[in-house]
C-alpha cells in the first residue's frame, strides 16, 4: 500500500489528495486511486482530520475486536468482498469504478460481489499503468491547453470586431460633421449670392432710370424743359421709403452665419450684444460686404435705419 501512495506522489498529486483517493477506493489499489484522482480534480489538497471522538470509538473497537478474537481470526458469516464479478463474461474488478467503467464499455449489467482475492501489481504492470496513467494526464493537458488557446482566439475576435464597430462609429460620425460643415458653407454662399444679386439688381435700376430721365430731356424743346422744370424738380426727388425692420445676416469666420431680425430704431451696440449673447466674444468688427465699409466705434450709437441697414442687409464679422 505504501509503495502504491509513494508511487502516485511521485507522479506530482499531493500526499493529501493521495490519502484521500486511498481511503475512497478501500485501498483497492494503484488503478482505481488513480481514476479516482483524475475524476475528482475538485479534491483540496488537505488532509482530513479525525475528530477525538472518532480516534476514541476506533480504539475501543479495536481493543474490544482484538479481546474478542485472535489476530486475523474472523468467525463464520464475517468474511467481506475482495472484488466483483461481472456475471456476464465472469472478469473480476478491484472496486465498484472499475465494474462501472466495463459496464460502461460492454453494456454487460449483472454484476455481484467475490470473495476471490486479485492479486496485487506486479512492478511491469505498475509501470504500465502509470505509463498509461501519465499518457491520460498529458492528453488531458493538451485537451485544456487547446481550450484555453481558442477561447484566447475568440477573445480576441471580438476584441477585434469591438474595434471594427468603433472604427465604423466614429468614421460615420465624422462624415455627419464634415456634412454639417459644408452645408452651412453652401447656405453661407447661397445667402451671399442673394445679396450681391439684390444689390446689383438695384444698381441695374438707378441706371435704367438715369437713363430713362436723360432720353427724355433729349426729347423737349427748351421751352417745354422750362416749364417741366419748376414741377419736375418733386418729382425727382426719390420717395423714401420707411423701415420699420433691419433683417441683419451676419458671416461668422469659420462658422455658420447668423440671421436676426432687430427693430430699425435698434442701434449697433445692439447688434454687438446680440453677438456677444450668442457666444462671440473679444473685439471684433461689423461691416458691409457690398460696397464695403467698416463700422467704427462712432457708430455704435447710431441706429439701423441712420446707418441705411434697413430692411435687410449682409454684414462680415471680423476680429481687431
Amino acid at each position: 500500500m505504501s509503495g502504491d501512495i509513494e508511487t502516485l506522489v511521485g507522479m506530482g498529486f499531493s500526499r493529501g489528495k493521495v490519502q484521500k483517493a486511498w481511503k475512497a477506493v478501500k485501498g483497492a489499489g494503484l488503478q482505481p486511486a488513480m481514476d479516482w484522482l483524475l475524476e475528482h480534480p475538485e479534491v483540496t489538497d488537505e488532509p482530513e482530520e479525525e475528530t477525538e471522538q472518532g480516534q476514541s470509538l476506533s480504539a475501543a473497537t479495536s481493543q474490544a475486536t482484538s479481546a474478542a478474537t485472535e489476530e486475523g481470526e474472523i468467525v463464520d458469516g464475517e468474511q467481506t468482498a475482495q472484488s466483483l464479478i461481472c456475471n456476464d463474461c465472469q472478469k473480476l474488478f478491484r472496486d465498484a469504478t472499475s465494474a462501472e467503467r466495463h459496464a460502461i464499455k460492454t453494456q454487460h449489467q449483472n454484476f455481484s460481489e467475490s470473495t476471490e482475492i486479485i492479486k496485487p501489481l506486479t512492478e511491469e504492470e505498475k509501470k504500465q499503468k502509470l505509463a498509461e496513467l501519465k499518457a491520460r494526464l498529458a492528453e488531458k493537458r493538451a485537451k485544456e491547453s487547446e481550450s484555453s488557446i481558442e477561447e484566447r482566439k475568440q477573445a480576441e475576435r471580438i476584441r477585434r470586431k469591438a474595434g471594427q464597430d468603433m472604427s465604423a462609429v466614429k468614421e460615420e460620425m465624422e462624415a455627419k460633421e464634415m456634412k454639417k460643415v459644408f452645408d452651412a458653407k453652401k447656405r453661407e454662399k447661397e445667402l451671399d449670392r442673394i445679396a450681391k444679386a439684390n444689390i446689383k439688381a438695384k444698381i441695374e435700376q438707378d441706371k435704367l432710370e438715369r437713363q430713362a430721365k436723360r432720353e427724355a430731356a433729349k426729347r423737349s424743346t427748351p421751352q417745354q424743359q422750362q416749364q417741366q422744370q419748376p414741377a419736375a424738380a418733386p418729382a425727382s426727388r426719390p420717395v423714401k421709403m420707411e423701415y420699420n425692420e433691419a433683417r441683419l445676416q451676419i458671416r461668422i469666420p469659420n462658422g455658420a452665419p447668423l440671421t436676426h431680425t432687430f427693430n430699425a430704431e435698434a442701434t449697433l451696440a445692439d447688434v454687438h450684444a446680440h453677438l456677444q449673447n450668442n457666444g462671440i466674444d473679444g473685439q471684433f468688427s461689423l461691416s458691409t460686404t457690398f460696397p464695403r465699409k467698416t463700422f467704427g466705434d462712432a457708430d455704435l450709437g447710431k441706429t439701423l435705419k441712420e446707418l441705411g441697414l434697413t430692411p435687410s442687409s449682409a454684414l462680415a464679422l471680423g476680429y481687431t
